[in-house]
């Protein structure tokens, strides 16, 4: 038996915790993987990375991880 991607787990775990599609625009125009569809979610497994200040977490960590890396290999 084949083991499902990473990805494909992940698609799983996101596609379970859609409830109900609200609408769908441009189905037409697009074709349904296209579309955009609003939705509404229960226990959707999201990281919010920015705030409101506009900080990014991922430039954070970047930078911490820079310095640490330096910390690291320097003589």
């Amino acid at each position: 038996m084949r083991r499902p991607s990473s990805s494909t787990s992940a698609c799983t775990l996101i596609a379970n915790s859609v409830k109900e599609v609200l609408t769908v625009y441009k189905k037409d125009e697009l074709g349904v993987p296209e579309a955009f569809w609003v939705i509404r979610v229960e226990g959707f497994p999201a990281v919010v990375t920015m705030d409101a200040h506009g900080n990014s977490l991922h430039e954070q960590v970047f930078a911490t991880s820079k310095d640490m890396l330096n910390t690291l290999i320097s003589d």
